[in-house]
């Protein structure tokens, strides 16, 4: 989950990887997103993998290179020995993505390509939507004016198949078409490095910063880009679902927030002055 830019103009956008081990048994996969998304909040991520080995070895950790066929759909990602690890499937969406809208939100239905049934291989989208910017939320302390004026405090509320906040309709069809067990799953929320980290539900198993020249070409020019750090949550026992909570706050710094500090400044010096006068002029003089 990326959130860049200015506070208020911030581009906020998720990154959604999958990595299927067997797809033998399968026809497509379902991602349910609660609020409606249309084609067009969706992009493919698997065409930036074609070119570049370096962004494959850091993504996920390993010295991977990769191969790949100029208008193929399929790029092949090898160890050290030239051996094939798993394959990228690189999406065309309007021909293997499907947007069925139910259930108060959308399912992305995404078709598995024959030739990858049997093989180990990975997709990645990213999605611009509502939904992304409604997983975070600033609060605003009741009683506290002015810390509120001059820093916020940002809630960031992740949940992954939460069962107890889905449609029951939804939740018969899952048990109809067959529930996903996760070995594994990753959470990045990526954050300009201004950004105080408070709390989470448990600590982060890591923190980084994150390349500029690597990531750049990776999340595109339209974005502001400096400084970014990564922090890092995971759960690496088989499981059903995932949530993480975390807390941010940054300072706010415009001309309004600035503008205010001036005329507070300016009310307390004159208060102050005026009790200094009022103190004055009742105190005994001989």
């Amino acid at each position: 989950m990326w959130k860049l830019g200015k506070r208020k103009n911030a581009n906020c956008f998720l990154d959604i990887g999958l990595m299927i081990q067997n797809a033998t048994n399968i026809s497509n996969i379902n991602i349910f997103i609660p609020k409606p998304v249309a084609i067009s909040d969706i992009e493919d991520l698997g065409i930036t993998f074609r070119e570049s080995s370096d962004l494959v070895s850091t993504l996920f950790n390993e010295d991977y290179r990769v191969s790949s066929h100029a208008n193929e759909k399929i790029v092949e990602v090898l160890n050290v020995d030239r051996m094939p690890v798993f394959y990228i499937y690189i999406l065309d969406l309007e021909n293997d993505v499907l947007i069925e809208n139910a259930y108060g939100g959308s399912t992305i239905r995404i078709s598995i390509p024959k030739d990858l049934a049997s093989e180990k291989h990975y997709y990645r989208i990213r999605l611009k939507n509502p939904y992304v910017d409604s997983i975070s939320r600033i609060y605003t302390p009741p009683n506290s004016v002015l810390e509120s004026a001059f820093s916020q405090t940002e809630l960031i509320d992740f949940r992954l198949n939460e069962k107890r906040n889905l449609n029951s309709s939804l939740l018969e069809r899952m048990r109809l078409e067959g529930e996903v067990s996760f070995n594994k799953t990753h959470l990045f929320l990526m954050r300009e490095a201004s950004d105080d980290y408070v709390y989470s539900h448990k600590l982060p198993s890591g923190s980084r910063q994150l390349e500029v020249d690597l990531w750049k070409s990776y999340i595109g020019d339209d974005y502001s880009f400096d400084k970014i750090i990564a922090y890092h949550w995971k759960e690496t026992n088989t499981h059903n679902n995932f949530s993480a909570f975390v807390k941010f706050r940054y300072i706010r710094c415009n001309p309004l927030t600035i503008a205010t500090f001036i005329i507070i400044i300016i009310i307390l010096g004159f208060l102050s002055g005026l009790a200094a006068n009022i103190l004055f002029s009742h105190l005994p003089f001989k």
